[in-house]
């Protein structure tokens, strides 16, 4: 049976609630006291009652993290460095995929404050389905929106600059001399992917050339649906020498699809992604990508989630923190 404060209490020979001060660390107690309790509560193993705790507090100590899908790099880095911010704060991280589903976004979000998280960290679903979320603004919940924004939720978002990642990838297979470049991507309703394909149109523009609707290609959120997608893109247009991919699966759907089509990269179609994770290096080609700072997405949100819990954020801001082209083989100049 496991102890209790009571039991503390009973072998200490202290009051309940000298016992309860020094357990939940508040108010005065002598540092002969403080140092008997603790002793005690080793030897009988004693856990806190955190249910209890919060019913006193108003606190679980916990923060909520929802995310398209967790065994994704990106998320699960950013999903690393929220918990090395908060863990140490005293506070645990709940984490869970909504497999990019707004009704399972909008259950979680249910589950998560039934089980009463002291604030949420979400990568939103849709960048225009979010009236749950304007309710949760309005009962002063404490929430912070990661890599996709929602325009006018007064919320802060820690996002990457998407449009200028985008422009920047178009405009390095622009000067490498690729005219007919492909994009790959999933629903235009998830914010990054509409600022990356932004960036990319703003780039073909910048250097003349008139987007051919046919040239950008939607659907599929795993590497099945990717590669489908990426079939359909290349069957169409035979005359692509280039493609970007809005993330780290497309890319993947996109190199299966280019290998059973017997399309060599990058001697035939140069590939660009967004992402920058570990198999990149490791490809065959390694793959330039569009990296975004994962570990600042995680850091910055993290301490912005815990000053809105205390109360210490009087205004909200969004973050757009810049990406970097990494070069690598996976580009070269189309033949001629």
């Amino acid at each position: 049976m496991a102890a209790t404060l009571d039991d503390i209490a009973r072998e200490t020979g202290l009051s309940r609630a000298t016992v309860a001060r020094v357990m939940g660390k508040y108010g005065y107690v002598s540092k002969e006291a403080k140092e008997k309790v603790l002793a005690v509560a080793e030897r009988l193993k004693y856990k806190p009652n955190y249910i209890a705790r919060s019913m006193v507090t108003g606190e679980t100590k916990n923060i909520g993290l929802i995310v398209g899908d967790i065994q994704n790099p990106f998320f699960s880095t950013i999903a690393r460095s929220i918990s090395d911010v908060i863990v140490p704060e005293g506070y645990s991280l709940i984490v869970t995929s909504t497999d990019e589903r707004l009704d399972v976004e909008i259950i979680s979000i249910d589950k998560f404050f039934q089980k009463q998280v002291d604030g949420l960290i979400l990568a939103p679903v849709s960048r225009t389905n979010s009236d749950h979320l304007r309710e949760l603004v309005k009962a002063k919940t404490p929430i912070v929106l990661i890599d996709r924004v929602i325009e006018d939720l007064d919320v802060d978002m820690v996002v990457s600059d998407d449009v200028g990642g985008g422009f920047e990838a178009t405009k390095y297979l622009l000067e490498l001399g690729h005219r007919n470049i492909g994009f790959l991507s999933d629903t235009l309703d998830i914010s990054t992917n509409y600022d990356r394909i932004a960036g990319y149109q703003k780039a073909l523009e910048a250097h003349g050339i008139e987007l051919d609707p046919s040239w950008i290609k939607l659907g599929g959120f795993r590497v099945d649906g990717a590669y489908k997608s990426g079939v359909s893109l290349l069957s169409r247009n035979k005359d692509l020498t280039a493609v970007i991919a809005t993330n780290n699966y497309m890319v993947a759907g996109l190199l299966l699809a280019a290998k059973d089509m017997e399309i060599r990269v990058p001697e035939d179609l140069s590939v660009v992604s967004f992402d920058d994770i570990v198999w990149f290096d490791l490809a065959n080609p390694p793959i330039t990508s569009v990296a975004q700072n994962t570990r600042e997405i995680g850091n910055l949100s993290a301490r912005r989630i815990l000053m809105s819990i205390r109360g210490q954020r009087n205004e909200t801001e969004l973050t757009r923190l810049p990406t970097k082209l990494v070069i690598r083989e996976s580009c070269a100049a189309p033949r001629k």
